[in-house]
């Protein structure tokens, strides 16, 4: 570890080191989060594939309608995974200073005590999941759309418990700079899923045809191996074997858990603000204006396209996790040292690299705002509209990626209060409230809504920056 972070004292870290530093930590995660990706476009593929040409039923709107309730159904799973996710991500930076201070005891408490939280969480908002599915019926969803979304939110709630389990372990091997185990286990559980949702979305392979549901089944199963994988191979690493032999669970400190909690529910309010803006975004695009059957058709293909862009836009989101990682865990890391210098760089150089990234992803956006969505589905309609998001998309992919980076590295720094705060403006004050008046208002649909989670994105990355400069600058000037 002292080698892979440590700089002697007296010389400075050159922006290259910090690059490979970056890089080391960020591209194991990155590779992850591809195979996620992956998993998720092909779920996309394969959902709007249906009554297609790989499909032996023919009927072209069956894969707008189902596609239609991924979109809602993932919506309100995601929001709550996303929360959940919020919440785990305390656990690496506490361990990465732990890990800086060589205090195994420390860190494998801060695992333990983090478990039992993260798995009391999943089971609290599966129960509320259940209990929500009978609201989506009052959302001004076309009906068809509904029913096909309620089993798979049904599915995907249950899948919360092994989902959870496995982000412990995995926001543990990061906060110790190991992020290869989390690669290997996640490609596994991918092609598991993408092996069983072919069968059971289609019905080939001997599988029943579940359609929607199938896609539920495929990612419930994967994510059962992926933690199985996971842990087997978290035995298998010298250092988290060492660390994990260290974990107990008959004793349980309240400041410990006071601590976990302290900064998991500001970083998971943070999270939600976010995500729960793009879930309204979903429900604000499918709005039906009448019950006439044109308009419900419009709804339709507002909503498939949206889910279309955001996949898109998700994708790239994605990937920059990677950085994100890499910013929290060496954050982390050089304030457990007390190189607020170092620090600040190391935060500096994630950002500059997320840039270059996401400057790349939006020239592409652009440049295949047609062929992308033809990838999800044969509707011209859909395509046409999908297209011209992806422009918008393409404009705030900075700002998204900036957002995110920065957060990490204010996570590392234990910083997480405001940037909730922030958070919450940037979403619900701004984003929200211009994407109903452009999309219902004006009657711009899902072209308005999403110019406001555009304001609302870039307001957040810019505000978020600020936050950073002015937090380091003042760690630097109190401690010289």
């Amino acid at each position: 570890m002292e080698d892979f972070f440590c700089v002697k004292a007296k010389r400075k870290m050159r922006y290259r080191e910090h690059l490979r530093l970056n890089l080391k930590l960020a591209v194991p995660v990155m590779i992850t989060q591809a195979g996620q990706i992956m998993v998720n476009l092909v779920d996309n593929f394969m959902v709007g594939g249906l009554g297609g040409k790989y499909d032996y039923i023919k009927d072209e709107q069956l894969g707008k309608t189902a596609l239609g309730a991924v979109s809602l159904g993932n919506a309100v799973f995601i929001t709550a995974l996303v929360v959940a996710f919020g919440f785990s991500f305390a656990i690496s930076p506490l361990v990465a200073a732990a890990d800086a201070k060589k205090d195994k005891e420390s860190a494998a408490s801060i695992f333990s005590h983090g478990f039992v939280l993260n798995l009391l969480l999943a089971i609290s908002l599966l129960i509320i999941l259940e209990m929500m599915r009978p609201l989506l019926y009052h959302l001004g969803q076309p009906e068809d759309v509904i029913e096909k979304a309620i089993p798979f939110l049904s599915i995907m709630a249950w899948s919360m418990i092994p989902i959870m389990i496995f982000q412990s372990f995995r926001q543990f091997s990061e906060g110790l700079s190991l992020t290869v185990p989390v690669t290997i286990a996640t490609i596994i559980g991918n092609i598991i899923n993408i092996a069983l949702n072919y069968g059971w979305i289609y019905g080939y392979w001997g599988f029943p045809r579940l359609e929607v549901e199938g896609a539920g089944w495929g990612t419930f199963c994967a994510r059962v191996s992926m933690l199985v994988v996971l842990v087997i191979t978290l035995l298998t690493f010298k250092k988290t074997k060492y660390y994990l032999n260290a974990v107990k669970f008959k004793e349980f400190n309240k400041n410990i858990f006071r601590k976990i909690i302290n900064m998991g529910v500001p970083t998971a309010l943070t999270s939600f603000f976010e995500v729960s803006a793009f879930t309204g975004a979903a429900f604000i695009c499918g709005y039906a204006f009448s019950e006439l059957p044109a308009e419900q058709q419009l709804a339709k293909t507002n909503l498939a396209a949206h889910q279309i862009a955001i996949s898109l836009a998700s994708t790239t989101f994605m990937m920059c996790m990677g950085l994100g990682v890499a910013a929290t865990v060496r954050v982390g890391y050089q304030l457990g040292l007390k190189d607020y210098k170092t620090l600040r760089e190391a935060g500096w150089s994630a950002i500059f690299m997320v840039v270059a990234f996401m400057m790349m992803c939006g020239i592409g956006m652009i440049v295949f705002r047609y062929q992308l969505p033809a990838l999800y589905l044969n509707n011209q309609p859909v395509i046409d509209l999908a297209a011209k998001l992806l422009i918008i998309a393409a404009f705030f992919q900075m700002s998204d990626g900036i957002q995110l980076v920065v957060l990490g590295a204010l996570r590392g720094m234990q910083d997480v209060k405001v940037p909730s705060i922030i958070t919450f403006v940037a979403y619900w004050i701004i984003a929200l409230p211009i994407g109903v008046l452009l999309a219902i208002y004006f009657e711009m649909r899902a072209f308005g809504m999403w110019i406001g989670l555009g304001f609302g994105l870039t307001v957040s990355a810019i505000m978020l920056l600020l936050r950073y400069h002015k937090q380091t600058k003042k760690l630097i000037h109190a401690n010289p």
